[in-house]
This record gives structure tokens, sequence and C-alpha cells, in this order.
């Protein structure tokens, strides 16, 4: 009797097996390459971005980016793999488009240049655009006509703007102040450190970073002013390679379904 339930048994596993391999097969080639390699690789810049993503001293890893990244994992059946390798959010967009990685997870902004590489999702969040301005260099055009304007005041020649290389806000800087000069920087403490400077009359980023920094050094306030960019948004979206397009869909449908349950506790989770 323990053999015939042994046998029954190994039965019933393999018809286990055959009956999920059958469902894989009906899959579309890019869900069932997820799938049959039991993993969702996600592509995340390097450093810490609080609040999409934050890494404890205990090296464990929270945040909306994170928390989305493990409920989409966990929706398609698979375990969840970060590859937070990328030195620069184009670095991101780059290991989507050469397939290093199933999808990029990671505040990333849906230009027009980036979606010449991949597909981007429908957005799932949205900031505003944000500049720190130097106090003492503003002041000298008190006289201008848009001093109370920043957008046009900085939109003149002459005006140096900076924006951190490889990331959305160089586009955004040279399409919403096209007459400036705008500077690269490899890190946001340099870029701040020249805005302290007067060598910049001000930094462009989103507000989350602007936030962040002002909490962290709440004495630069003396010298540096924070003001928001009214004609535009920066919206956030997932990449997608191109070819992957029932994925593209999957994911979609995934936010759409997710706008008022996860996504809208995840804004009340991190609202800090």
């Amino acid at each position: 009797m323990r053999h015939l339930n042994f046998s029954l048994f190994f039965i019933f596993i393999f018809i286990s097996s055959l009956c999920q391999a059958d469902e894989t097969n009906l899959m579309p080639s890019d869900i069932a390459r997820i799938k049959q390699r039991g993993e969702l690789i996600v592509a995340m810049y390097y450093e810490n971005v609080p609040p999409f993503a934050i890494q404890h001293p205990d090296n464990t890893l929270d945040g909306i980016d994170i928390d989305l990244a493990n409920d989409i994992a966990n929706k398609l059946g698979v375990k969840l793999v970060l590859n937070r390798d990328a030195q620069t959010y184009d670095e991101v967009v780059m290991s989507v488009a050469t397939k290093q990685v199933d999808i990029g997870l990671s505040s990333l902004s849906n230009t027009l240049d980036r979606a010449m590489l991949v597909s981007f999702s429908t957005p799932y969040w949205s900031l505003k655009q944000a500049l720190l301005i130097n106090r003492l260099k503003l002041s000298s055009y008190k006289d201008h006509p848009n001093f109370k304007n920043s957008e046009l005041l900085l939109n003149q020649t002459g005006i140096k703007i900076g924006a951190i290389k490889g990331s959305s806000y160089i586009d955004f800087a040279n399409k919403i102040f096209p007459l400036a000069t705008i500077i690269s920087y490899d890190t946001l403490e340099q870029g701040i450190k020249d805005t302290k400077a007067s060598k910049l009359l001000a930094f462009l980023y989103d507000e989350v970073e602007v936030m962040n920094w002002s909490k962290q050094f709440p004495e630069d306030s003396l010298y540096l002013k924070s003001d928001f960019i009214t004609q535009s948004e920066d919206t956030l979206a997932i990449a997608v390679h191109w070819q992957d397009t029932h994925l593209l869909k999957w994911i979609n449908l995934y936010i759409e379904q997710s706008k008022y349950n996860l996504l809208r506790k995840l804004k009340e989770k991190y609202s800090d």
C-alpha cells in the first residue's frame, strides 16, 4: 500500500509539472521567459533615492520602487532579483535596451529620448520639477521685470543652470530654459556646492531630491531658495524592452489595477 501511495504521489507531481509546462507554452515569449527563469530581473539606480529606494544599515531595502518591484514579481509568481549596477539613470535604461534585465523600475522619467531605446509603461507616479536658486546671485536681478518669475528669469543668455549628468533633467533644463547655459554634474553634492558658491544661478532637480537635501542640510536655506516649475511635471514610468510587447501590456494593466489600492497605500506610507 505504501508503494502504491508513493507511485500515486510521483504521478501527481509528474502531471502537475506537465500542466505547468503546458501553461508556460501557451504564454507569450516575454512572459514565458520570466516564468521559466523563475526570476524577474529589475534594474535600479545604485544609490538611495528616498522615498523610492532606501537601503537601511542592516542592508534591508524598502521604498516605493522596491515595494512595487516586489509586488510585480509576486503577481508574476517569480522571485525578485535587483540589479543596482547602474551609475546613472540613463544606464538603467541602457540595461533594459540591451536585455541585461527584464524591466527598469527606478523613478525613471519617461522622456522622448529614452523612448527611442525602450518602451515605457503608463506613468505610476509624478513629481514636480524643482530649483535650488542662489539667493545672493538672485538678488542682483531684483530690478529685472521677471524677478518674481523664476522660469522666465532663468531663461536668458548668460544664466548658468546645473543638472545631473545622465538624468532626464539635462533634457528638462534644455527645454525649459533654452536660452540658458546648462552645466552637467556627476553628483548632486558638487552641483549644489557650485550653486552655493555662485558659479551657477540655479540647480534643477525633482522635488524629492530637493526636499531630501533641504532636510539633510537645513542650514543651506540661508544660501539657497527652492522654487517649483509650473509649466511641466516629471512623470515616472517602468521601462520595458521594445520587443516585450505583452509584458508591457501586462504592466500597464497592473498599474491601472493598482491605482486605487497599492499605489494609494504607497503614497500614504511614504508621504513624509
